[in-house]
């Protein structure tokens, strides 16, 4: 009985299913939760604000990364790079429990392993000298755990990184100058954004590039030095832009971009800097009203225009090839830039300024 039933499936099987009447069902969902790991967990003891990054990995589109802290969520974040500010001064001092949980777009949940960050935000601690890479792997990782008048401090080489300073009163230097220490954000949105802040950030001796957007961002509220950096892009849309802040921008090179600089209400000066080979305006003011940015002894060369309808040409701007040789760091002789910066900005020695990355008090 039992042979024949065997026999009777496999002809009802032969005559019924051919090959046109078989039908593959293929899931078209990943069932793989995100793999969620810490990229620079902050130090053991912990002060004022910290950034936490985030590593997500997964076959298909991560849709969220969630930051939460004691088991409550903080913040949410979309897209990547995946970076969260941890306001701990309203945290009493003690061990706090962070934790990251991603969603794909299958939802599909991934979560990290879980952070134990120490506040000790009633211990007196004095500005520091943090190193990259010695210290700190990445200049991120060392922003993250720098407080306000910390001095980071970067060694030769390039660093492929977008950064957030989190609004934080920092300097931030390279050790042998722009020539020698090249930061790219691989297409990220920037290279520096620079949140509102209560203290002044410099950045000083980079060459800043990769940027898919806008290489500097500063937003509403951010106060910020640049000194003797190189910026340029030949693909970005803009090389700089403020809103409404305030700072000194001295001594840099901006080449490129469809875009130059656009200032919006910035409290600030713009001196002995070259701006070149932009597309369009090279500095744009974008103020509704008066502007109070003090701007001059500048070199604009070979740019669309050099001014929107609402910058006058500055006192003693330059319009000339700068005749620069950055394979040596250092203007050509003959350069019109040369002791043409702004007349009480002195180089080292002692002669007036020359325009461009190589000459002011701050250059190398």
């Amino acid at each position: 009985m039992y042979a024949l039933l065997l026999i009777f499936v496999a002809m009802f099987l032969a005559a019924g299913c051919k090959e046109e009447n078989i039908t593959q069902i293929i899931s078209p969902q990943d069932w793989q939760p995100p793999v969620v790991t810490w990229l620079s967990p902050p130090d053991a003891d912990v002060r004022g604000t910290v950034g936490l990054d985030v590593s997500v990995e997964d076959s298909s589109q991560v849709t969220e990364v969630r930051l939460y802290l004691d088991g409550r969520e903080q913040d949410t974040v979309f897209a990547s790079p995946y970076r969260f500010q941890l306001l701990t001064d309203s945290l009493p001092d003690g061990v706090h429990l962070c934790e990251a949980r991603a969603w794909d777009q299958y939802e599909n949940l991934g979560i990290s392993p879980v952070l134990r960050v120490n506040v000790a935000n009633s211990i007196a601690q004095g500005p520091q000298v943090l190193w990259v890479p010695d210290d700190y792997p990445l200049i991120q990782a060392a922003i993250n755990a720098a407080q306000d008048f910390d001095t980071i401090r970067v060694r030769d080489g390039t660093y492929y990184e977008t950064l957030n300073t989190f609004g934080k009163g920092l300097w931030i230097e390279s050790e042998y100058g722009p020539l020698r220490c090249e930061i790219n954000a691989v297409g990220a949105s920037n290279v520096f954004y620079f949140p509102a802040s209560r203290e002044l950030c410099t950045i000083r001796g980079f060459q800043l590039v990769g940027a898919a957007w806008i290489l500097l961002g500063l937003d509403d509220g951010s106060r910020v030095c640049l000194f003797n950096n190189i910026t340029w892009s030949d693909t970005a849309d803009g090389l700089l832009i403020t809103g409404s802040g305030g700072g000194l921008i001295q001594n840099n090179l901006f080449s490129g971009c469809l875009h130059g600089l656009q200032f919006g209400y910035f409290w600030g000066f713009f001196y002995n800097n070259i701006v070149q080979n932009v597309q369009d305006y090279a500095l744009w003011n974008a103020a509704l009203s008066r502007n109070p940015l003090v701007y001059g002894y500048n070199l604009l060369w070979n740019n669309g225009f050099d001014y929107n309808d609402r910058f006058a040409p500055g006192v003693g701007d330059v319009h000339a090839d700068p005749q620069l040789d950055l394979q040596n760091g250092r203007l050509l002789p003959g350069s019109p830039a040369i002791d043409a910066g702004e007349p009480t900005i002195l180089d080292h020695d002692s002669s007036r300024s020359d325009i461009g990355p190589f000459g002011g008090p701050f250059a190398y």
